[in-house]
């Protein structure tokens, strides 16, 4: 005797939105450096480059005058040093340098992208959790999108929403509004330069971490990538004379040239070209690699 048509009631569930049921994973990716004492000294050291930003505007706005004088600002329309630029917040390279200039931007985003994005699939998979997820309404592509968004939160929060902070702060602070009308002209194309050239950062590391058999292998990998690409990129270059090998074969320099390019910076046009096929070619590799672990029987056997 089969049990159907005994009396047993149908079952009556409203599933959840997919929206409400990948934010708790958003969040848990946002919050996961800051569950640690190293996280968050971690995220203070990140931060060390827009705080020196920070005081030399509040210099220059004369709040501060730690230094004698903050200085009469330059002239509208003068043209500076380039080296005088970083230091100049009616400049686009006073936000924008921070976050991508190759030391100090380099340390950062390793930082930030070393210890959570990278390791944000890899950690899973290593506890058998991509199971549990995948088999509760949660597919591999929505939870690939999830911890994409909640790394890209996290690291924009020190690339993109701190530069930001920085110019509303200048805006605030400045005597009249010729402050607003000198940077709102390149503010949006910077702001969506960052924001691009971190989007790109944190969707390599989470598709190298997918693909990853460990947390630490996964974090080793994504060293090595953007070390190890940036260190040939120098080499060739060096060897053959030829300065666009580095964005070609590097995937941080041809980021920061493509991402440059948006936020209006001065690019040649032969590197730009590169950078842009570099770039992609990057991500379409890691997107394939990461497609053939991201499947539901590599987790569900």
């Amino acid at each position: 005797m089969t049990i159907y048509g005994v009396g047993y009631r149908p079952l009556q569930v409203a599933l959840l939105s997919p929206v409400r049921r990948l934010w708790p994973l958003v969040v848990l990716e946002f919050k996961s450096l800051f569950r640690t004492r190293w996280g968050v000294v971690g995220f203070l050291l990140c931060l060390m480059p827009q705080i020196v930003s920070l005081m030399v505007l509040l210099a220059r706005m004369n709040v501060l005058n730690f230094i004698g004088h903050g200085g009469p600002r330059p002239p509208r329309g003068m043209r500076m040093p380039d080296e005088a630029l970083r230091l100049d917040p009616t400049a686009v390279q006073f936000y924008v340098e921070p976050i991508m200039a190759p030391n100090q931007g380099l340390t950062t985003m390793l930082i930030l992208t070393a210890m959570v994005t990278s390791r944000a699939i890899a950690k899973d998979r290593g506890a058998n959790a991509l199971e549990l997820y995948w088999t509760r309404g949660i597919s591999p592509l929505g939870y690939f999108f999830a911890k994409w968004l909640g790394s890209f939160l996290l690291v924009g929060l020190v690339t993109v929403a701190m530069p930001l902070l920085l110019w509303l702060i200048g805006v605030f602070l400045a005597e009249d509004w010729s402050f607003f009308q000198d940077t709102v002209k390149f503010m949006p194309r910077a702001l969506l330069g960052l924001a691009t050239f971190s989007a790109v950062m944190c969707y390599c590391a989470i598709t190298l971490s997918a693909f990853a058999n460990s947390a630490n292998i996964a974090s080793i990998l994504w060293c090595l990538l953007l070390i190890g690409s940036l260190a040939v990129g120098n080499m060739l270059a060096g060897i053959l004379h030829q300065p666009e090998f580095v964005a070609r074969l590097s995937l941080w320099d041809a980021n920061m040239t493509v991402a440059n390019a948006i936020a209006g910076l001065p690019v040649r046009a032969s590197n730009l070209n590169g950078a842009m096929v570099a770039v992609a070619v990057t991500v379409a590799l890691l997107t394939f690699l990461a497609q053939r672990r991201m499947r539901l029987l590599e987790a569900v056997g």
